[in-house]
């Protein structure tokens, strides 16, 4: 399972081996009320923006992504850490954003 590191020399390795079919995750702590929680993102580095240069996944370069978010693996985590954001039954990732919106409209429904 490779892995790489937020340091120069792992950006570099990176960048070098960054396949833009593949997708990586990285493990995040967040910090809760109840406490800490362990928690995965994937990343799909897919697009090209010719005047920056490099892969991007959304707004996030490759390089961005590994040094902002810390070390990037190439294999999912297991199952004892959660996805950052929910997945359906379908494989679809909804953001936070997605959920509430769900939950509101679930709530106005059980009102009438």
């Amino acid at each position: 399972m490779p892995e790489w590191e937020p340091t120069r020399r792992g950006v570099k390795a990176f960048l070098a081996q960054l396949d833009p079919n593949k997708t990586y995750y990285t493990v995040h702590t967040e910090y809760q009320p109840w406490g800490e929680e362990r928690t995965w993102r994937p990343w799909r580095f897919d697009q090209r923006k010719p005047p920056l240069g490099g892969y991007w996944c959304g707004a996030v370069s490759a390089e961005g992504a590994l040094r902002r978010f810390g070390p990037i693996s190439d294999e999912r985590p297991g199952s004892h850490i959660r996805p950052m954001f929910a997945c359906d039954d379908d494989g679809l990732y909804a953001t936070p954003e997605d959920v509430l919106k769900v939950l509101a409209s679930r709530r106005a429904e059980a009102r009438r």
